[in-house]
């Protein structure tokens, strides 16, 4: 959790939430203020959960609406 706060005081992460069950198994959804592919892997590599090898995560180009922070 740490790390989460950590990324939403520099501003960087837009939301983070955890996924129910799926077929994919996936655990958690992170949507980043990050146009650089290279520099959103650096920052979800550096969770301790990733780096420890717990999590491994896929990273995908997301493009959502520009007002989309005004209905969070």
């Amino acid at each position: 959790m740490n790390n989460i706060a950590r990324l939403e005081n520099k501003g960087k992460l837009f939301v983070a939430r955890p996924l129910g069950t799926n077929p994919y198994d996936y655990r958690g959804l992170f949507i980043f203020y990050e146009a650089d592919i290279q520099k959103a892997e650096e920052m979800v590599n550096n969770a301790p959960a990733v780096s420890s090898g717990i999590l491994q995560p896929e990273i995908f180009h997301w493009y959502g609406s520009a007002a989309l922070p005004m209905y969070l």
